[in-house]
């Protein structure tokens, strides 16, 4: 009888023991998993914040092109964010990219500009350890684009002035997504943007600077009508002065429509010469709405927002704008994707 209990608790120790072994296991799994979670959760959030970092300075005011040197500032600023959420030791492996979406991968849907992190962290293990796995690698990767926007907030707007789309086939080279230079400056053409009144409609005069001197083009392809920046009919200087102080007053988005006045409006080109290069520079890289047709006293449907270099503006016997093609229009409060005309929203993360 008493042999018969030795026996029974010499097994019950057999499986307590085994039992054990299987508790710790799960333990191990259970204590290790969870911590390798954590830190993929921490990794990817510090490449998400980097990657957007870096991408809001591949274009600056100016650039004709974004950005993608390895020691430029979309480069080292996604760099540099990283160690703000996440320690990198000597050895986990992080790797930064500028350039555009497909190039950095093909099966990309669009082809912005783009910056990609990532980062490999090596995760030491709590009890892995006790069964020969001392440690494991997790690895996040953050792609963040640049989009042409398609919809302008709120103050987005401060230069109120419609131009005509055909512009762009005279000073932008839609192919390369970059203002036309001039060969005998190498520096994107400077021409004047005047109202209809005085620059011709539906290929009448006017005269735009091509740094030559020649005139690049007459008509509705260097004119420009003063617009409230929506569709109300309102023919009023003081509306177009405050968009000029104030920019447009609500959102503003292709596909809408918006008033072009009628009448010169001599005194609001001195307005702008204010806020231009020339003035303050509160206004020097503006993002216009690009319409179809120049026709004062009419409703013109939005295609695209365009950027402008505005140099200065002149009133008098002048009436016009000076301005070059740019990409360097970043408003703070743009949304969507749409055609490029130089003006660039706040950075998103790739889906």
């Amino acid at each position: 009888m008493n042999k018969s209990i030795e026996t029974q608790r010499g097994v019950v120790a057999i499986i307590v023991a085994a039992s054990l072994v299987a508790l710790l296991g799960v333990t191990a799994l259970a204590v290790d998993v969870g911590h390798i979670f954590v830190v993929r959760n921490q990794t990817q959030n510090a490449v998400d914040a980097a990657a957007l970092r870096g991408a809001s300075f591949l274009y600056s005011p100016g650039s004709t092109s974004p950005n993608f040197s390895s020691s430029g500032p979309a480069v080292t600023n996604a760099t540099s964010a990283v160690s703000l959420n996440s320690s990198v030791t000597v050895n986990d492996s992080l790797a930064v990219a500028a350039n555009y979406w497909k190039t950095l991968n093909p099966a990309a849907p669009t082809n912005e500009a783009a910056v990609q992190v990532t980062l490999t962290k090596q995760v030491k293990l709590y009890f892995a350890p006790i069964f020969g796995k001392q440690n494991t690698n997790v690895t996040a990767t953050s792609t963040a684009v640049v989009q042409s926007p398609t919809a302008m907030g709120p103050g987005a707007i401060n230069v109120p002035m419609a131009i005509g789309s055909c512009m762009y086939s005279q000073y932008w080279d839609s192919n390369t997504g970059k203002p036309k230079n001039d060969p005998s400056t190498n520096q994107p053409y400077v021409f004047q943007i005047g109202s209809s009144y005085a620059y011709g409609n539906n290929g009448g005069g006017g005269e735009g600077e091509d740094g030559n001197g020649n005139g690049n083009g007459g008509g509705s392809c260097t004119s420009g009508q003063w617009t409230p920046l929506s569709s109300t009919q309102d023919n009023s200087d003081s509306t177009i002065q405050g968009c000029i102080d104030h920019g447009n007053s609500s959102t503003l988005k292709t596909g809408d429509n918006v008033w072009l006045q009628t009448g010169d409006k001599n005194n609001l080109y001195d307005l702008v010469n204010n806020c231009s290069e020339a003035g303050n520079r509160s206004c020097e890289y503006a993002t216009v709405p690009v319409v179809s047709s120049i026709t004062p006293g009419s409703e013109q449907n939005i295609n695209a927002m365009a950027c402008l270099h505005v140099l200065s503006g002149t009133g008098g016997n002048g009436k016009y704008i000076s301005v070059q093609m740019s990409n360097g229009c970043a408003p703070t409060n743009a949304s969507g994707s749409g055609m490029s005309y130089g003006v660039v929203a706040p950075p998103k993360l790739a889906q």
